[in-house]
């Protein structure tokens, strides 16, 4: 399973990027949408883990999955960390930044708190929804080899 992550993180880097390029030209809502980190480790990756656990027939594979997903949602929500930072800096008006910068919002809350908050619930939904998608994909590919 070496180098599993490889390319997961370079395709995430490359979303992250494409999406505030993206919001900042000013491009509608619905291609920046498309540019989401969240699908990237909640569903695409998860799905992605399991179809190359199943073919590697590795030993431990439920707990190799949820490994894989915890590192990647990490990895993942530690890459958008710096666009909510720059949100806050410049004031960014996307929805996706509300509650980062404006009246009575203290830099704790829009450079610390909230940042954070939100990479901690997306590494938990992906954990739990990528958990259960990527070990539904790998039962079936285990049923099927067997």
């Amino acid at each position: 399973m070496s180098g599993i992550l490889k390319w997961p993180l370079i395709v995430a880097a490359v979303v992250v990027v494409l999406r505030v390029f993206a919001e900042r030209a000013g491009a509608p809502n619905a291609v920046s949408n498309m540019l989401s980190v969240v699908a990237l480790h909640t569903l695409i990756g998860p799905i992605y883990f399991a179809m190359r656990i199943g073919k590697a027939h590795e030993p431990r594979p439920y707990l190799t999955l949820i490994k894989l997903i915890a590192l990647y949602a990490v990895a993942t929500r530690a890459m958008v960390l710096p666009t909510y930072w720059l949100a806050r800096i410049f004031e960014w008006p996307e929805s996706r930044f509300n509650g980062l910068w404006g009246p009575g919002v203290s830099p704790l809350m829009g450079f610390i708190a909230l940042p954070f908050a939100t990479a901690a619930f997306w590494i938990v939904a992906s954990l739990v929804a990528g958990g259960a998608i990527g070990a539904a994909t790998l039962a079936i590919l285990r049923s099927r080899s067997h």
